[in-house]
């Protein structure tokens, strides 16, 4: 029978990069559901309690699990009994509730986005939230005014470690997942990953509370999840290349790329592989059907690697 089983983050299961030598937080069998708890992805232990001051933060990390850099607090990893490479890890997300606070920031800081739209001089704003998960409405707490947004939660970091030795960052998406920010992956969701390694070693970390397709000024409603519930299923029958993922909208392909336009090429590809396989049709067909039925849009800017997911609405052809 599947199991059900909870992580929560601690000394234990807490880590700021991805790496095939982590050692495993929890070993599950493929068809088991695991419940995760996460911090924000800066490490965040509760709300500022005023403009200007420090959040708590987490600090009780475990040698093995110390990087010398930043990275986002990810969860896991988690080892699935029988995933080798060559195989594709589907994951189910049920559920993914935030927690009450969070936080969004733009501008004041050296990155290529700000220098773009020259925000580098200017002081950096934080704004933050309290989030109603209930009412799925997140309203700022402080300022002159009193602003609401409706929120749209996913997880901007889900993925697994690649094959190469040593620590690898947080901060770029890989075709094994990382830091992909895609706002269609929300409850509902299932995305297919390429297992790279051994038992998988799947993290996931970085809650957003709601964000535009783009993330434009780096972060986007920053928040903990309280609860992010998901099934792992180890695919021998759907090998992949890069990340697909069926979400409520339709099918998603998706490509990463330091060039967005590259990325935006990679993702068509992709799509046009999978309207083949879907529909027997040829990729000349699939390309003519493409140009009527398939949105191409941008998942992130903000990542180094850029991300362009392709969109198939699911009644697109009939």
């Amino acid at each position: 029978m599947p199991k059900i089983h909870e992580l929560n983050p601690d000394a234990d299961t807490l880590h700021g990069f991805f790496s095939k030598d982590l050692e495993p937080a929890l070993t599950i069998d493929s068809g088991d559901t695991v419940v995760f708890r996460t911090l924000d992805a800066g490490w965040g232990l509760e709300r500022r309690a005023a403009p200007g001051e420090p959040r708590k933060k987490f600090t009780e990390r475990k040698p093995s699990r110390q990087c010398p850099h930043f990275g986002h607090a990810l969860v896991g990893p988690v080892y699935i009994r029988g995933a080798r490479p060559g195989q594709t890890l589907e994951m189910k997300l049920h559920e993914i509730v935030p927690g009450s606070w969070g936080w969004t920031s733009a501008g004041g800081f050296p990155s290529y986005w700000n220098e773009k739209l020259g925000m580098t001089g200017v002081p950096e704003i934080t704004l933050d939230f309290a989030l109603d998960a209930d009412r799925m409405v997140g309203r700022s707490q402080f300022g002159n005014f009193d602003y609401a947004v409706g929120l749209k939660p996913f997880m901007g970091v889900m993925g697994m470690p690649p094959p190469e030795p040593g620590q690898h960052t947080t901060f770029v998406p890989r075709p094994f997942g990382g830091n992909i920010d895609c706002k269609e992956l929300q409850a509902g969701s299932t995305l297919y990953l390429p297992i790279p390694v051994e038992g998988g070693l799947f993290s996931i970390g970085d809650g957003h509370a709601v964000q535009g397709d783009g993330e434009v000024a780096g972060p986007a409603l920053e928040c903990p999840m309280e609860r992010v519930s998901c099934t792992f299923t180890v695919r021998d029958d759907l090998p992949l290349a890069m990340p697909r993922a069926k979400t409520a909208r339709g099918w998603l392909t998706m490509g990463f790329h330091e060039d967005l336009e590259e990325a935006m090429w990679m993702a068509l590809q992709g799509m046009l592989d999978w309207m083949s396989s879907l529909y027997g049709l040829s990729r000349t067909e699939a390309y003519a059907y493409a140009s009527l039925a398939v949105d191409l849009r941008i998942t992130q800017i903000v990542n180094s690697v850029k991300g362009v997911h392709a969109l198939l609405p699911y009644d697109a052809l009939r």
